[in-house]
C-alpha cells in the first residue's frame, strides 16, 4: 500500500509539473492550435516493453501536452543509438549505463539525463536441477557471458575470491545451449531471457549480481551535450513526459503489451506485458523517484569498469550524467 501511494504521488507530481507548461502558454499556428516541436528518439532495439514510458507518453498525449511531436526510429538487435544522437539524427536515445560510460570514455559527447532501470536486470541463470544456485557454484562450470558482460562477471567473481580462470568462459551461446546441456550457466535479462526460459517450460535458478556487490544502472535516457546546453527546456519537457509515462506503466503494466503492439505488429503482446511486470522492481525500486540517479552508483560502475579494463581511465561522473532535469521536474511540483 505504501508503494502504491508513492507511485501515485510520483504521477501527481509529474502531471502538475506538466500543467505548468500549459499554463505558461505555447506558440500557436495560423489555426490557433499549438505548434508542436518535432523530436526524434533513436531506439536501440526493435519496439518492446523496454520503451513503455515512451509509448505511454505518446499514446496518452503526454508528449503533446509538453508541446512535442515525437517520432521513434526503431533499432535492430544491437543498434548503437549514440551516433544518431551525436550527429543530430535524433535528439534522445536509450542505452545501457555501462555502454554509455564506454561511449563517453571513447570521446562521445553525450550524457545521461535520467535512468529508467535503476537496478540492472542482467542476471546469470542455470537449470533448476543443475545444483548451480549461487556464484560459488560456477567453479569448473561452463558459463556464458558476452563480451559486454564479462567485466561484470569478473567483478562478481572477484568479490567472492574466485579467479576467472576457475570457470570455463563461453563467448557465444544461446538459450538452446542451456536447454541441451552445452553450457551450465546462461546470462541475460531477467525480464526477457529468464522469462523466455520459463515460458519454454524450464525452471531456472537465478543468480543476481546485486547479491554479490555489483550494483549497475541499466537503461538510461541520454542526449547530446550540445542539446543539453543549448535547449534545456526541450530536455526537461521530454524527460517529464517520459517519466510520467513510466509512472503510469508501473501502475498499469497490463496495458503495456497491447501498446507495444501498436508499434510492433509482430510483438507477442502477452510476453511484452509479462516483461513489463518483471521490470517493475527495476524501475520503481522503492527508493527516490522514478528516473533518479545517484553519484555513488555511477562512481562504483566507473571503478568496476576501469578495474576490469573495460575503460582505460576512470571518468569523473559529472561527465557521465546530470541530475539537472530530474531534480527540476520533481522540485517544480513539490508541495
Amino acid at each position: 500500500m505504501a508503494q502504491y501511494g508513492k507511485i501515485m504521488r510520483t504521477i501527481l507530481v509529474l502531471i502538475l509539473g506538466g500543467l505548468v507548461v500549459l499554463a505558461s502558454g505555447c506558440d500557436t499556428g495560423p489555426t490557433g492550435t499549438p505548434e508542436l516541436t518535432e523530436v526524434t528518439v533513436q531506439l536501440g532495439t526493435t519496439h518492446q516493453a523496454l520503451y513503455a514510458g515512451f509509448y505511454v507518453a505518446d499514446q496518452q498525449g503526454l508528449f503533446a501536452r509538453e508541446g512535442l511531436s515525437v517520432t521513434f526510429i526503431e533499432g535492430s538487435t544491437n543498434t548503437d543509438p549514440v551516433p544518431a544522437i551525436v550527429n543530430g539524427t535524433a535528439e534522445f536515445g536509450m542505452l545501457g549505463a555501462s555502454s554509455l560510460i564506454t561511449a563517453i570514455a571513447d570521446g562521445q559527447p553525450v550524457q545521461a539525463v535520467a535512468t529508467v532501470l535503476r537496478r540492472d536486470p542482467v542476471v546469470f541463470f542455470s537449470l533448476a536441477d543443475s545444483g548451480i544456485v549461487r556464484l560459488q557454484d560456477f567453479a569448473g562450470k561452463r558459463v556464458y557471458a558476452s563480451l559486454r558482460l564479462r567485466p561484470r562477471l569478473h567483478t562478481m567473481l572477484g568479490h567472492i575470491g574466485l579467479d576467472p580462470s576457475e570457470i570455463i568462459e563461453v563467448r557465444e551461446a544461446s538459450l538452446t545451449d542451456l536447454y541441451n546441456g552445452d553450457i551450465d550457466v546462461a546470462s541475460g535479462l531477467v525480464n526477457t531471457g529468464v522469462l523466455s526460459a520459463r515460458e519454454a517450460g524450464y525452471e531456472v535458478n537465478v543468480i543476481y549480481p546485486d547479491d554479490y556487490g555489483v550494483h549497475f544502472y541499466s537503461s538510461t535516457i541520454f542526449a547530446s551535450n550540445e542539446l543539453i546546453a543549448s535547449n534545456p527546456d526541450l530536455v526537461t519537457r521530454f524527460v517529464r513526459a517520459s517519466l510520467e509515462g513510466w509512472a503510469f506503466a508501473v501502475e498499469n503494466p497490463q496495458e503495456i503489451g497491447p501498446m507495444v503492439g501498436l508499434y510492433n505488429p509482430d510483438a507477442n503482446t502477452n510476453f511484452e506485458t509479462a516483461s513489463m511486470i518483471a521490470s517493475l522492481p527495476y524501475i520503481n525500486t522503492g527508493k527516490d523517484h522514478i528516473g533518479w540517479m545517484e553519484s555513488q552508483t555511477w562512481e562504483d560502475m566507473v571503478a568496476s569498469m576501469h578495474e576490469q579494463g573495460e575503460i582505460d581511465d576512470p571518468l569523473p561522473v559529472s561527465e557521465i550524467y546530470t541530475m539537472q532535469f530530474v531534480e527540476q521536474i520533481y522540485e517544480q511540483s513539490s508541495p
